[in-house]
């Protein structure tokens, strides 16, 4: 049994400018709803690495851009439980580069500030579903893909270990690929 956790490719809309909270708000909903930039290419073939693979990916627009642009086909399965964990926006008096904005707010996330968006508990939920999800289909395909996103990878490694998978490989960059197999 295989699982495969790809990170989607660079979205599009990932610029990184000078905003202030409502500017970051809107260049939040521009990033859900990217496709992948189009110099943001897999170095390898999926095809001829994962050939026979179950294939699923989250339901934001860059998770199955990448999906058709590795495999040429949109996934077998796509699921908001594989969604990125949220990118909270809280209403503070700063301008900031848009990726400062998302490293501040999903600090202020972690320790528990909550605001109209999913709860970093909740998401922390979610990640474990999506990981036992994922165990699941394994276990009836053999091998499973999912294109999914940075943090929620990261949250659903830390179950795939507790569960007693192996890891072989690991990446976080745009196409990586971190593998686990029992």
């Amino acid at each position: 049994m295989k699982i495969v956790l790809v990170r989607h490719g660079r979205p599009a809309n990932s610029q990184n400018l000078r905003l202030n909270s409502a500017g970051f708000a809107n260049w939040v909903k521009n990033y859900n709803h990217s496709l992948v930039a189009s110099d943001s290419r897999p170095a390898f073939s999926f095809n001829d690495m994962f050939t026979n693979y179950y294939i699923v990916s989250s339901d934001l627009p860059r998770a199955i851009h990448s999906c058709k642009i590795a495999f040429n086909r949109p996934p077998a399965v796509t699921s908001a439980l594989f969604r990125e964990m949220d990118i909270p926006r809280f209403k503070l008096p700063f301008t900031l580069n848009a990726w400062t904005w998302v490293y501040l707010n999903r600090a202020l996330w972690t320790i528990g500030k909550s605001g109209p968006f999913e709860s970093y508990t909740k998401a922390k939920s979610r990640a474990e579903s999506a990981a036992v999800t994922l165990i699941d289909i394994a276990k009836k395909e053999s091998n499973v893909i999912v294109f999914a996103h940075g943090y929620l990878n990261l949250h659903m490694r830390k179950h795939f270990r507790a569960y007693g998978l192996k890891q072989t490989s690991k990446s976080s960059a745009y196409w990586g690929v971190t593998m686990f197999e029992s």
